[in-house]
């Protein structure tokens, strides 16, 4: 629209500009003929047809102003619809987001919530998980548990708990060492006794098969725990050691002094009560654990698991007679 106007105002102008050029002849006949009246009668027909040109032209310019109003309007129209469409857009996506947000948050919250409500769960069961059922020679003597010490640095450390028969599992030889903080041959022995360990489980195809259980004879437990340091091998728990079976293991293995070693082998039978007095008279260990010639012939014929069954018949018929004897004198005493 705006390119037709501006040619329609241009051919109005020309129309009048010839309209102008045409009138020179009256104006001429109008001087010759002298005749004020024509002349006023033409320069009267001249006005209207100028007045006629000029109002097409400025009626042509109202309507050019006009449409151009309109269109700048028009153009505001659509900017405004076009910035609110915008902003309702905008206001759509910034609550979409806003959504996305407080789904994921409460997600994440749950997901959070979740976990903290497993893992105690996780770790109510692993406590109630009970200790696996435990039985042989090593579980009557020892108990069910042992404990170890690790050094976490030069000033503290770590005690473990193991399973008897898990931490006991593959050892030929196993050692019981009855020694104490407060003895003095006992602080000169052990670290003769820590040398010889490490070098009998370091032998060539007997690598740790050797096993030691300290039975402390310390007086307290800040005693035991200090002792207990300077020692690599396992160690009865102290109130079971100072108490009723670390009794009874002195007595079942005769200790009248410490230290003392005894020396058990895969099944809990004696090889030797006096291993104290062999490692130093054998510190390369080349006879260890000096079984009796006897106790070689029998391990090397018979499999662990018939000496086990042997041990176990021979030990119930033994229960079995000390029971009989035991009644038999209740009732002689009674008949008295």
């Amino acid at each position: 629209m705006t390119t037709t106007r501006p040619r329609k105002n241009l051919l109005l102008l020309s129309v009048a500009a010839l309209a102008l050029l045409s009138t020179t002849p009256l104006l001429t006949y109008a001087q010759d003929a002298a005749t004020a009246d024509i002349v006023e009668d033409d320069v009267t027909d001249l006005g209207d047809v100028i007045g006629d040109a000029m109002g097409d032209i400025t009626e042509g310019l109202d309507e050019e102003v006009v449409d151009l109003d309109d269109a700048a309007a028009a153009s505001a129209e659509e900017s405004s619809e076009s910035e609110e469409a915008a902003t309702v857009d905008d206001a759509t996506a910034t609550a979409d987001e806003t959504t996305t947000t407080a789904e994921s948050t409460a997600e994440a919250t749950a997901e959070s919530k979740t976990d903290e409500q497993t893992q105690p769960q996780a770790e109510e069961e692993e406590e109630a998980t009970p200790p696996p059922a435990q039985t042989g020679p090593f579980i009557d003597l020892f108990g069910e548990v042992l404990l170890s010490l690790e050094m976490v640095d030069e000033t503290h450390a770590q005690v473990h708990q193991h399973y008897t028969n898990e931490v006991l599992s593959g050892k030929k030889v196993v050692g019981l060492y009855f020694s104490a903080d407060w003895c003095g041959p006992c602080r000169q022995f052990t670290p003769d006794l820590v040398n010889f360990y490490d070098k009998m489980n370091a032998r060539r195809g007997k690598k740790d098969e050797f096993e030691i259980i300290w039975v402390s004879r310390c007086r307290d437990v800040d005693s035991f725990g200090q002792y207990f340091t300077h020692m690599k091998w396992l160690a009865l728990p102290p109130q079971e050691a100072m108490g009723q079976r670390g009794q009874y293991l002195g007595e079942k293995f005769k200790v009248k002094s410490i230290p003392t070693l005894v020396l058990l082998d895969e099944i809990g039978n004696v090889i030797t009560l006096d291993g104290r007095n062999k490692i130093p008279m054998d510190k390369a260990g080349v006879g260890f654990p000096w079984r009796s010639p006897m106790s070689v012939l029998v391990s090397t014929l018979f499999p662990r698991s018939f000496r086990l069954l042997v041990k176990s018949q021979i030990a119930g018929v033994l229960e079995k007679a000390k029971a009989v004897l035991g009644g038999a004198a209740r009732g002689g005493g009674a008949a008295r």
